[in-house]
């Protein structure tokens, strides 16, 4: 018997990704998690409204590895790829744990974009 664990699913790939990154934002600590495209526009985020386009808006700029932000950006970003689709997915907000969150995002972005 398969234990399903998640309280909150969508058959609609945004919605998915918005819950996945909720539930990684809280186990996480982080404040949010941004998925972008190479343009700069927002894909799926667990937050809303101007602040989560923002953040997507930054996203292919911070992933450079020539960017030098004037102050401290508290977000890591790493670039993927979803078929032949180049994306950003950042991690937003102070934690030591921005890597792993990275790393489970991605898998479920994947998961569920290959999926729908």
């Amino acid at each position: 018997m398969h234990l399903e664990r998640r309280r909150k699913r969508s058959n609609f790939s945004g919605l998915a990704l918005s819950y996945w990154f909720s539930a990684i934002a809280r186990r996480t600590q982080l404040f949010g998690l941004v998925l972008a495209d190479s343009a700069g526009f927002l894909v799926a985020s667990n937050l809303r409204g101007p602040e989560a386009e923002e953040l997507a808006a930054i996203a292919p700029l911070i992933a450079r590895p020539d960017y030098n932000p004037p102050g401290e950006v508290p977000m890591s970003v790493r670039d993927m790829h979803v078929d032949r689709t180049k994306l950003f997915l950042a991690a937003v907000g102070r934690s030591e744990r921005a890597v792993s969150a990275l790393d489970l995002a991605e898998s479920g972005v994947m998961r569920i974009l290959m999926t729908h």
